[in-house]
């Protein structure tokens, strides 16, 4: 994943000097297809060509930049792909790129392409592509909602609850996640937690966010120190490691910020 590629001469992004970093948001793709999103991008652009996921596990959007910079790209342009594209990131993606550039890279030229979602022929020809397939019958097929342990929780002693969204994803939480996962079976406490990767959660600023359940605490887990001390004094010993926890939920605060929906 992200390897550059140079294919061919024709006039293209890379004429220009321009390398394209494609950005996809998908909460429920698999591997597969985001393997296919990437050969389609890869394909179809000459040049220094990578794709990333904003959300869930991967090299996050201001890791990838630096990646690029570091190998000599000055003219990065940022390309949404794929339909729809979340509108909440489209209004989101020109600050943090801006920000990654104020932070010591003003040397580099970066630039945000349109959403694909918006050109009318492009969703047009993407609907006759999805008609011209043959459809397949579903006469002969078991009736189902679901699998059967799709009816109760598995057992579990805690739940936690892990941000994966395109704005924790910026602070290291696809990283967390595995790092979590390690630690957990580090301690021998796999099978007694239930993970959930979740989308936005608000507290964006804090990740990695983490909040436990039944407790109640909601946790900024910046790094391996603090991971590990989550696992081994909170989950294993009972404690509650206060320098870690941000908030308790149902607790009073001073003030409350307004609750505006995101939808990634």
């Amino acid at each position: 994943m992200g390897s550059d590629i140079h294919p061919g001469d024709r006039l293209t992004p890379a004429a220009q000097g321009v390398a394209v970093l494609f950005v996809v948001s998908a909460y429920t793709l698999s591997r597969g297809a985001l393997a296919r999103l990437e050969a389609a991008a890869l394909a179809s652009v000459p040049g220094a060509v990578r794709l990333i996921r904003l959300e869930e596990t991967g090299p996050d959007l201001l890791t990838t930049l630096d990646q690029m910079r570091a190998e000599g790209h000055r003219r990065i342009r940022v390309q949404p792909f794929g339909f729809p594209f979340p509108e909440s990131l489209l209004a989101w993606l020109p600050g943090v790129l801006a920000h990654w550039r104020a932070r010591g890279n003003t040397d580099t030229e970066v630039s945000l392409g349109p959403d694909p979602g918006r050109d009318a022929a492009a969703l047009q020809a993407f609907a006759t592509v999805a008609l011209a397939g043959e459809a397949r019958p579903v006469e002969g097929t078991r009736p189902s909602l679901g699998k059967p342990g799709w009816t109760l929780p598995p057992d579990f002693d805690f739940h936690l609850l892990v941000c994966t969204g395109p704005r924790c994803a910026i602070h290291g939480a696809a990283a967390f996640l595995q790092m979590l996962k390690a630690e957990l079976a580090a301690a021998g406490l796999t099978e007694r937690c239930l993970i959930t990767r979740t989308g936005c959660i608000y507290p964006c600023n804090k990740g990695p966010v983490l909040t436990l359940y039944p407790q109640g605490g909601w946790y900024r887990l910046p790094d391996l120190a603090a991971t590990r001390r989550f696992v081994r004094e909170v989950l294993a010993g009972g404690g509650v490691a206060e320098e870690l926890k941000f908030h308790t939920s149902g607790a009073p605060r001073a003030t409350h910020p307004p609750q505006q929906e995101k939808t990634s």
